[in-house]
């Protein structure tokens, strides 16, 4: 049996291609681990990092006949685990904090009926203007401001420069604003103080 371990990336790339299973075992045992470690330090959540680079190498052995690799195996699957990872962010908590934040107010019961429904009206106005957004913008400024992440953190998630990302996240805010302008004049006092922690 051919030793494997010895096959360049892109030996083990064209094997792929022909349905060699050895040669997908190899790509696996050699870039799980980063893959786990690299999914992991973005979400903080094992279980999460695990679903995720399996997805991938789910993918990568049911579609390894049609992947083209116009890069590296290695960039390709860093690649591929960012890219999981912003769409499992975006997916599964992209409305967390705007329903913790209502949360928080009924909890204490500071608003009334009226004001309730205003919040809501304000936050599907938030989240219209947010969707609105350039692609890049969007979701740099839902990194920041739904799930707190650090300029640095959001920099290495997307590849962005970390200076281009703190220009991104000041940018939007700006923009919505603007945007807002209206329904802030016209709203009750508490909706400043639910779109201060927001936009905080």
């Amino acid at each position: 049996m051919a030793a494997y371990s010895a096959y360049t990336d892109q030996e083990l790339a064209a094997l792929l291609k022909e349905g060699d299973g050895m040669a997908y075992t190899e790509i696996y045992d050699r870039y799980w681990p980063v893959m786990f470690r690299h999914s992991r330090k973005m979400l903080r959540d094992d279980d999460e990092a695990i679903d995720v680079v399996q997805d991938i190498f789910t993918t990568l052995w049911a579609k390894a006949a049609e992947t083209v690799f116009t890069t590296s195996i290695r960039s390709f699957l860093y690649s591929a685990t960012r890219n999981k990872v912003i769409d499992l962010i975006n997916r599964n908590k992209v409305r967390t904090n705007y329903l913790a934040n209502l949360q928080e107010f009924y909890d204490k019961g500071e608003f009334l009926t009226e004001d309730i429904i205003r919040e809501k009206e304000l936050i599907n106005r938030i989240e219209m203007e947010v969707a609105k957004l350039p692609e890049k913008m969007r979701k740099i400024f839902e990194l920041s401001r739904k799930h707190h992440l650090s300029y640095k953190e959001i920099s290495e998630i997307t590849n962005v420069a970390e200076g281009t990302v703190k220009k991104q996240v000041h940018n939007a805010i700006k923009i919505l604003r603007l945007k807002l302008h209206l329904v802030l004049v016209i709203g009750v006092g508490q909706v400043f103080l639910l779109l201060n922690k927001i936009f905080s």
